[in-house]
């Protein structure tokens, strides 16, 4: 089939519809850069296997824009005409072929030799394999084609897309707006806004064909344009209604805010009447606690100043007996070697020693003053001590005798006992030395009287210094109790004004804190005054603007239908001719129609504002009407922009308001461009297409198409027959630096121009 018409004007996609309708599967060639006439034939190969040997029926789809070397004709015409491509196959690809049909020709009852099989083939070829051509008739290019390839003509079903009706494009037009779209009296204004797009559209047309005529320039307006127009519209609507809504909330807030501030005034000064009521009580709290603070303050110096006294004392007294304690110590220190050595000498007896003692029958020489010496100190014998059988009994168990040595306190001995052992010790050879050599047990108690006796002299000597100690220890530890007692009560009295000075810290801390509310309370209360004073005025304004913005609610069906067929039609235009299709046909069209609109309406009114205006004019663009117009096109666009732009205006503009957005500029000569352009769409970064010519690379198709689809969570894009992931944030802009360009309508509809 041959499917003629311009390009937008649903060719492709009645094509895809018929296929699916009778269960065909839609194939298409993805043009690169770098595909040839081998490439075309390697997927002609892979159609005619899948419809001779899987027995898949397929739709060969192929457009214009896709033949980018005429020698791709040559094939398609064998197969328009023949069915067959003589050189497609090989001889033994052939004959694979043959082998997959020759079951079904045996039971088709075809002669089993190689014409009648090819015949079968080409038969099979012809019922599971269809070609549909989608050619625009613009230009000469169609028309020197089916001249040099009649196949073209003579072998297809010729079918012409004529351009949309009235009819046609009010019905579309009110389907999609009946759709997922509401409006208020849409019973009404839907019809009324039908005819309306129908009548932009056929004005557009008619303008595009007297601009051909008076200005030799070419603008295509196609069904896909239309169908823009609708879609773009609707957006425009939403956009538009959810901002004037987010005016009306952010002023009926503050009328509530305003509102509720003029009530709460009272109520403030209320809670500051009280608040400054708690303070004076606070304050005649503090007071009184400083009052008291200051009799116990009083009280505990009186108290702190005794005890400091009594503790001067104390000191005094802890002195003197320091003093009598280190004399006393040092005359102690002299005792404590006898001592010692008495205990040693007894540590040194046993009871091998001892009963060997008490065994001898008669002592040796003077070991009965040594007897008689224990005698008197043990037992307190003093008429029978030098007689050896009572000193024998004395020793006769033998470890008690030992433990009593042991027990003997050298510091209660008796006087009388003293003046009885002193002539002992005073006696030539009463000493350790002597009596070794007599007997070791004789020796060592020798050792032990002497250094009782030695001890208890010392001791005696001592003992009015430990007295008089003792009497100090007294004194001191009584002044010491009278100081505890008094630090005691100046602690008890010290805990209590500690009390009282903390209560007044809480009280103070209070006092602050309320004085602080106070302060915050009646701050507030100045600004609360202040804020209903000063905006007493804008109660009013407020009211008066959201009474506006929802009236401007009512006019947004016409003021965005006037900005939607701005955007999407009149960019092609020059001034005059812009002016004369809104400003003339469109808006009398809608007065017409009753459709509501702000009186004295304009595009640019919905499309920008004063501010991005100015923005955009500190970007470089000019600041003269048309510029503007351009740049309100380019900002709202929902189409991939493409600038006629011979004096650069448009693309330093782009550069600068681009710059970052990770901007990316390169022509289509260049190498390696499809390179930045798959990492420009899945980094989502901005791409200028710079000096393009009329006719532009067929890969780009995929990409002006925005032939994107979801596959899984993120969505992609066929680009050079490749998968590549696509980035929401990605942007293309065109530019050209020819006059008059003449660009096919296929571009017109993909682009905004």
């Amino acid at each position: 089939a041959m499917l003629i018409g311009v390009g937008g004007s649903g060719k492709q996609c009645l094509c895809r519809l018929s296929s699916f309708i009778c269960g065909y599967e839609v194939k298409q060639i993805q043009v690169t850069g770098s595909y040839g006439v081998e490439d075309l034939k390697e997927n002609l190969r892979d159609y005619y296997k899948l419809a001779i040997v899987k027995q898949i029926p397929v739709t060969f789809l192929m457009t214009d824009g896709q033949i980018i070397n005429d020698q791709f004709l040559v094939y398609l015409n064998a197969m328009l005409a023949a069915g067959w491509i003589s050189d497609l196959f090989p001889k033994e690809d052939i004959d694979t072929l043959f082998n997959a049909l020759r079951g079904e020709a045996k039971a088709a009852c075809v002669p089993d030799n190689p014409e009648s099989m090819f015949e079968f083939l080409v038969k099979r070829c012809r019922s599971m394999l269809k070609v549909v051509l989608a050619f625009s008739p613009v230009g000469d290019t169609f028309r020197v084609r089916a001249r040099r390839f009649p196949g073209l003509i003579n072998c297809t079903a010729i079918d012409v897309f004529h351009p949309w009706p009235r009819d046609a494009l009010e019905s579309v037009a009110e389907r999609f707006l009946s759709s997922d779209f509401e409006l208020d009296n849409a019973d009404t204004i839907v019809p009324a806004l039908a005819k309306h797009m129908a009548e932009e559209h056929l004005s557009v047309t008619e303008a595009s064909t007297n601009y051909q005529k008076t200005q030799r320039r070419f603008n295509y307006v196609t069904p896909k344009s239309f169908l823009e127009l609708i879609s773009f519209y609707k957006d425009l609507v939403r956009e538009k209604r959810g901002e004037i809504q987010m005016q009306i909330d952010r002023l009926d807030v503050g009328l509530s805010t305003l509102r509720k501030t003029a009530g709460d005034v009272a109520e403030l000064q209320v809670d500051l009447t009280h608040t400054m009521e708690k303070v004076e009580e606070k304050k005649a709290a503090t007071d009184v606690l400083i009052k008291d603070m200051g009799i116990q303050r009083a009280e505990a110096e009186v108290l702190a100043e005794g005890a400091s006294k009594t503790a001067e004392f104390a000191g005094i007294e802890s002195e003197k007996a320091f003093k009598i304690q280190t004399e006393a110590n040092k005359e102690l220190a002299q005792a404590e070697p006898a001592m010692l050595a008495a205990s040693a000498a007894v540590d040194c007896l046993n009871k091998a020693m001892l009963s060997e003692l008490k065994g001898l029958q008669k002592p040796p020489s003077g070991v009965e003053n040594v007897t008689a010496c224990c005698l008197i100190l043990i037992k307190h014998d003093y008429k029978n001590n030098m007689k050896w059988d009572v000193a024998k009994k004395m020793m006769n168990n033998v470890d008690a005798f030992i433990q009593e040595l042991k027990d003997y306190d050298g510091a209660t001995m008796p006087e009388n006992e003293v003046d009885k052992l002193t002539p002992f010790i005073e006696m030539e050879g009463f000493n350790f030395e002597a009596m070794s050599s007599k007997s070791a047990a004789a020796a060592n108690l020798c050792n032990w009287v002497v250094n009782i006796y030695t001890y208890n002299r010392i001791y005696v000597k001592v003992k009015p210094l430990m007295d008089s100690l003792a009497a100090a220890n007294e004194a001191k530890a009584n002044a010491d109790a009278q100081l505890k007692e008094a630090q005691d009560t100046v602690a008890a009295v010290e805990a209590k004004l500690a009390a009282l000075q903390a209560k007044f810290v809480a009280a103070t801390e209070e006092k602050a804190e309320v004085e602080a509310e106070a302060a915050r309370c009646n701050a507030k209360l100045g600004l609360a005054v202040r804020l209903v004073g000063g905006l007493a005025s804008e109660n009013e304004r407020w009211g008066l603007d959201i009474d506006k913005l929802r009236l401007d609610q009512g006019t947004l069906v016409g003021d965005c239908m006037i900005a939607a067929g701005f955007v999407s039609y009149v960019g092609a235009f020059d001034q005059p001719n812009r002016t004369a299709l809104w400003k003339t046909r469109w808006v009398e069209d809608l007065v017409n129609l009753k459709v509501p609109m702000t009186e004295g309406a304009s595009p640019l009114s919905q499309l920008t504002t004063a501010a991005l205006n100015a923005k955009m004019i500190s970007q470089g663009l000019p600041d003269d009407p048309v510029s503007l117009e351009n740049g309100a096109i380019i900002s709202k666009c929902k189409r991939w922009p493409l600038i006629i732009d011979p004096q650069m205006q448009g693309i330093k503009w782009l550069r600068k308001r681009e710059e970052n957005n990770g901007l990316m500029v390169f022509q289509l000569t260049q190498k390696n461009w499809l390179r930045k352009l798959e990492a420009a769409i899945t980094n989502g970064h901005t791409i200028i297409i710079e000096n393009i010519g009329v006719d532009i690379d067929a890969t780009l198709d995929p990409v002006l198409a925005r032939s994107i689809y979801k596959k899984g969570r993120g969505f992609f894009l066929k680009l050079g027959g490749e998968e590549v992931e696509y980035d929401m944030g990605f942007k293309l802009f065109l530019q050209t630096k020819l006059a008059n360009p003449h660009y096919k309508p296929e571009i017109a509809a993909q682009c905004t121009l």
